[in-house]
């Protein structure tokens, strides 16, 4: 909406509930020079240059990030640690470093941890850090410059005279394009973006004060993990281990998989005492690939959309809503980040 109003655009700003309802408010604040896949997995994936391509993208994103957070004044804290808990995560880890090393990026990494854990090695990113993403989503939706409408749930987008009407449920929209960022919730908007983003459900729990445990936020193949100034702990993840039920749209938590939360604290930082103070869940949205997919409907080529950011939103969201404005108004290619590749 930002950029579209700096290039002259009336925007309306359209969304089911309100700015940060959903997982970009609900996220764990993690602001890292990754994707869902490691760099030497990118590289295996889609080659060295499209992988650097990606990578020089999610820098940019960062930086910008940063600017925005320090523009708004949002929280945010310094740093994140990628966290190895066997010998094997741990020569994962260090092909992660040296591939990252070898296009230029300054990183840290040691056998063992900052926390005395037990875990195996530890990857820090330059730049990478922590945000309160509520607030920075907020600020970001309230400058934009767009008209808003909020809790207008849109369920169908078609053609109308010269252009296109968005149906909602508080308001019908006349307009020249439509940008969908609905991220997971994509796949009910219209039927080809089911073959391209599918929702993933991510859970969330917080603890009562406990003494300093985490003074950088870690993340491990499978978790994430945050202590705030207060003493409590922020952990999610586990979604590995309860798969079949995580594919979903529903709103909702489920006891196993919180349970499994709770236990991974008491194993790894043994002798705390706390209790879960809350707990959350939030939808993401998955492509095939666990890369961000931009692109234009079928049949409706002003009707573009960015979506399937896998986890990594904060890593990676400003740029592809660039790339997908770009789409929409200048026809530039998205790069690797197309979804022609689901064609």
């Amino acid at each position: 909406a930002t950029l579209l109003h700096q290039r002259g655009r009336d925007v309306a700003l359209v969304d089911a509930r309100f700015p940060a309802a959903g997982a970009s408010g609900r996220n764990a604040g993690f602001v890292l020079t990754s994707q869902r896949e490691t760099y030497p997995a990118l590289i295996a994936q889609v080659g060295r240059p499209a992988a650097r391509e990606i990578l020089d993208m999610v820098r940019d994103n960062i930086a910008r990030m940063r600017a925005l957070t320090t523009q708004y004044e949002v929280p945010f804290e310094e740093g994140a640690i990628h966290l190895a808990e066997t010998r094997a995560e741990a020569r994962t880890l260090e092909a992660w470093a040296r591939a990252y090393e070898s296009d230029g990026i300054a990183v840290d990494f040691a056998q063992g941890d900052p926390y005395g854990a037990g875990y195996a090695a530890a990857l820090q990113v330059e730049n990478d850090f922590m945000v309160q993403p509520a607030r920075l989503t907020e600020a970001i939706a309230a400058a934009s410059g767009a008209t808003f409408y909020d809790h207008n749930e849109v369920y169908r987008i078609e053609p109308q005279d010269q252009g296109l009407l968005v149906r909602g449920r508080r308001a019908h929209i006349r307009c020249r394009k439509v940008y969908i960022a609905t991220n997971g919730y994509g796949c009910d908007l219209h039927p080809h973006l089911r073959r391209i983003v599918r929702p993933v459900r991510g859970q969330i729990l917080l603890t009562t004060p406990v003494e300093p445990l985490v003074d950088v936020a870690g993340i491990t193949e499978y978790n994430y993990f945050r202590q705030f100034e207060d003493g409590r702990l922020m952990i999610g993840g586990a979604r590995i281990f309860f798969e079949e039920q995580e594919y979903t749209a529903e709103d909702a938590v489920t006891p196993n998989l919180l349970t499994h939360l709770e236990e991974y604290l008491r194993q790894w930082f043994p002798g705390i005492d706390f209790e879960v103070e809350r707990h959350w869940a939030g939808i993401h949205g998955f492509t095939p690939d666990r890369r961000a997919a931009i692109g234009a409907l079928p049949e409706l080529a002003d009707a573009v959309f960015a979506l399937g950011f896998s986890g990594y939103g904060n890593s990676i969201g400003l740029l592809a809503a660039e790339r997908m404005v770009e789409l929409a108004l200048d026809e530039r290619d998205p790069g690797p980040l197309s979804a022609a590749r689901f064609a």
